[in-house]
């Protein structure tokens, strides 16, 4: 399975991102090369290198290539963290295909991760300070918000307020920051860029709530993983925390599942349907909405174009895809 990028009246500008990943991951390795287009062409919704794109553009920032290249950096940045996740968490599937260690191997796919790293930072290296810190402040929180979730893993510790703040650094914080640079880039004032990074730290919330819904409810022809991954990996996510409020026996059981290093896949199955029938998935959602309005809150501040229109409009896209 692969997902194709949102359009949101930057498919041209997304089609140049594409091409100019294509053109960072070439190398005289041809394992690391492929490696890396396997990733990156699994396809995906590009919503980092969307709302970097868009960020530039609703304040009139014209210079294409410019942008281009910061966005494609992100996307970069991102691709390297799937493979790293993935040899974390034993993953052998992502949207619908063998992740990079199952196919290449656990060495070349470390090495991979750190050649888009490197090639990461060689595109956001030629801007200026703001753009290399904000860019590198990302990177670090993503690295803390790894080792912070890994911290909780297989055991029962785990609450809301610690899985948010481990979805903050892990998803929101790299839109965050692509946010933050477009406006900037774009000439925007402090109040409109930090306006902006709000809205993109929000909006990464949303999204990853919505993720580990998904992961609970989705189609795994749409979403291309089985559903009660998360669960069978050792994680507690906000639908499976919220079930475990419902009732000691739900909370026995989840747990019972998260602490086994491999659950079997009937037990898992049975667990999903738990939190599923315990009404979490509603509370979830409910939560979902609130940091959405939260990220719409944000942007009130924009001229109103079709590029900032098309910001708002991400939201209700990110709330409501099934995929």
């Amino acid at each position: 399975m692969t997902t194709t990028p949102w359009d949101f009246g930057v498919s041209k500008e997304l089609k140049m991102v594409d091409e100019k990943l294509r053109e960072m991951v070439t190398s005289e390795e041809r394992t690391l090369t492929d490696a890396s287009l396997h990733v990156i062409e699994a396809g995906g919704k590009r919503m980092r290198p969307t709302v970097t794109l868009l960020s530039y553009k609703c304040l009139g920032g014209e210079d294409t290539q410019r942008i281009v290249d910061i966005a494609a950096a992100f996307e970069l940045i991102h691709s390297a963290t799937l493979i790293h996740d993935d040899i974390n968490d034993g993953g052998l599937a992502r949207r619908g295909r063998e992740t990079v260690y199952k196919k290449y191997g656990l060495h070349s796919a470390i090495v991979t991760g750190d050649f888009l790293f490197v090639k990461a930072f060689s595109l956001g290296g030629r801007f200026d300070k703001m753009v290399v810190q904000t860019t590198a402040d990302a990177c670090a929180k993503l690295a803390e918000g790894e080792v912070l979730q890994n911290r909780f893993r297989h055991t029962n510790d785990m609450t809301v307020d610690t899985y948010l703040k481990v979805m903050e650094r892990k998803t929101a914080e790299p839109i965050r920051a692509g946010a933050m640079i477009g406006g900037y880039l774009a000439g925007g004032d402090s109040d409109t860029v930090a306006g902006l990074g709000a809205y993109g730290l929000d909006l990464g919330i949303a999204f990853q709530i919505v993720d580990d819904i998904l992961d609970f409810t989705g189609d795994e022809k749409r979403t291309g993983k089985p559903v009660g991954m998360d669960l069978k990996e050792g994680y507690l996510t906000l639908p499976s925390l919220l079930a475990m409020k419902t009732s000691d026996d739900a909370r026995k059981r989840i747990l019972g599942i998260v602490k086994e290093d491999s659950p079997s896949p009937d037990a898992v199955k049975e667990c999903v349907s738990l939190v599923v029938r315990s009404g979490a998935i509603e509370k979830a959602k409910g939560m979902g909405e609130y940091y959405a309005m939260e990220a719409l809150q944000h942007i009130g501040m924009l001229p109103d174009t079709v590029y900032s229109r098309s910001l708002r409009e991400l939201v209700g896209k990110v709330l409501n895809r099934d995929s």
